[in-house]
């Protein structure tokens, strides 16, 4: 038996696309050409829905008449004002407003252990706890973390970045889950060092010196030494301080050990820090999509990084991506239908009604995660 609902429902009118007005709610779910569902039943549309709904040549929708889209009239109500759509775009997503408050704490309390002070160890901790807390529910914001960037506080988004990443990466490669904290402090606290840095050479536009650039590979030194002093932190975090710029081929500073001699931390945390610089805007370079930097991990594992924890770590945060609206190279906006094992970097994609493998499509990429 139809219920009432059902009813009301299937008399709504489909809507053209072009004429839907913003904050209008979807009356039933949306598929794509290939029977993917692209936006739930319930989905307020604006502009980016909109868009994504012509990418993939979607002509009609049905919206609720109690969305606030249409009324028996086929009126606009007051819920499609502009003061209603911009507050809808000016809300912050719940995970953007606690990173945020992450990042401001973590800044208050580096600047106590510029002067001097140790590492209140128990107030990072509940600054890294609820944050990692959150993240798990939606494990997807690693593929999009830059988002949640701003320029101005870099260093400290990065290092809360570096500690959930890192956690995750403890968790995937199968650490104790009793160190899964200890080594997200060691991400959260891998430039601490850097507080000992002289500003004139952190702030500096252009290319360091020489003797600037010696002066900088300090900050590893000086990070050991300020966790060693902390108490209730492991020596696995000093060590990752240490040695997350040393290189699996005995390349890397501040002593050139090889793989064989570095602590599982510090093979974590640079993983972590690698991926996360790389995708993120900085004053040298503008960031990459976290498929190009997860294929240039890929290559650097070659010598530079941990294989085993760089395969696991792109296993790991590619598992999240089926359902992801992308950009492509060409342009073309589609969504990553599967992803298989063997090519975690090269997901097929549903574009225009067809499926684009970029296995055998190399010539493309993926150049943006849309913002989901």
């Amino acid at each position: 038996m139809i219920n009432k609902l059902d009813r009301v429902v299937s008399r709504l009118p489909n809507v053209e696309v072009k004429q839907l007005t913003l904050g209008a709610k979807l009356a039933e779910d949306v598929f794509t050409a290939l029977g993917g569902i692209l936006f739930a039943k319930g989905t307020p549309l604006y502009e980016r829905e909109v868009q994504f709904l012509e990418a993939f040549m979607i002509k009609q929708v049905q919206v609720e008449e109690s969305g606030g889209a249409w009324t028996d009239q086929g009126e606009p109500t007051k819920a499609d004002t502009p003061e209603a759509s911009d507050k809808f775009i000016q809300a912050k997503p719940v995970f953007q407003e606690s990173f945020d408050k992450a990042v401001s704490t973590l800044k208050n309390l580096m600047t106590r252990v510029q002067g001097g002070n140790n590492i209140p160890v128990m107030e990072v901790r509940e600054v890294v706890t609820p944050i990692i807390t959150e993240f798990q529910q939606q494990p997807q914001v690693l593929l999009s973390l830059r988002r949640f960037a701003r320029m101005d506080s870099y260093a400290y988004e990065h290092a809360i970045a570096v500690g959930i990443i890192s956690y995750m990466i403890a968790k995937w490669v199968k650490v104790p889950e009793k160190e899964w904290m200890q080594v997200a402090l060691a991400g959260t606290l891998l430039d601490i060092g850097k507080t000992k840095i002289d500003r004139r050479i952190l702030q500096k536009p252009g290319k360091l010196t020489p003797d600037e650039f010696e002066e900088m590979k300090k900050h590893t030194v000086y990070g050991y030494q300020i966790i060693k002093s902390s108490h209730g932190l492991s020596e696995g975090v000093a060590l990752a301080a240490l040695q997350h710029h040393e290189r699996e081929d005995g390349s890397g500073y501040p002593l050139g050990l090889p793989g064989s001699k570095l602590h599982l931390y510090s093979k974590i945390v640079a993983v972590a820090d690698v991926y996360h610089a790389m995708s993120s805007d900085r004053v040298h370079q503008k960031a990459l999509s976290p498929y190009q930097v997860v294929e240039q991990l890929v290559q650097d594992s070659f010598g530079k990084l941990d294989p085993t924890i760089v395969r696991t770590f792109v296993e790991g945060i590619t598992q999240f991506a089926v359902g992801t609206l992308v950009e492509l190279s060409d342009g073309t906006i589609g969504k990553i239908v599967f992803t298989d094992r063997n090519h975690p970097t090269r997901p097929m994609v549903e574009t225009g009604g067809k499926i684009v493998n970029l296995v055998e499509a190399r010539h493309l990429s993926i150049m943006r995660v849309m913002e989901q």
